[in-house]
């Protein structure tokens, strides 16, 4: 069973691409193998949304902005990946990774979610 690692943030998508490359190249020893990380995405608002024509499209987007919203991020901008390639936990744990994330990207900014199910 795979273990995935959701990540909701208020910051934008550029700053985040950015911040991202600056975890990257810091904890390149953990997202070389134990870890994977996914480029990240926009998270469309309200107004983006209602633009959509295509029902299908158009759930698939509103999902990432309700799931950000269900667990309190305020004005979600951006979500990103990351998968658990080595289940051992060699360095760090989930939370320990979540953790990582909240430091660098700041508290108030990122919610985690294991699986998309919990928050970590």
């Amino acid at each position: 069973m795979s273990i995935d690692i959701a990540c909701y943030t208020s910051i934008s998508i550029d700053e985040l691409r950015e911040r991202l490359s600056v975890v990257r190249a810091k904890y390149d020893h953990l997202f070389d193998g134990p870890y994977l990380m996914f480029d990240p995405h926009i998270i469309l608002n309200r107004q983006q949304l209602a633009l959509i024509d295509d029902r299908v499209e158009k759930y698939n987007q509103e999902t990432k902005l309700l799931i950000a919203e269900e667990f309190g991020l305020k004005e979600p901008k951006s979500y990103f990946f990351i998968a658990v390639n080595d289940k051992s936990f060699p360095e760090l744990n989930t939370s320990e990774i979540a953790d990582v994330f909240r430091q660098e990207l700041g508290e108030g900014n990122i919610i985690v979610l294991l699986n998309g199910e919990d928050l970590i």
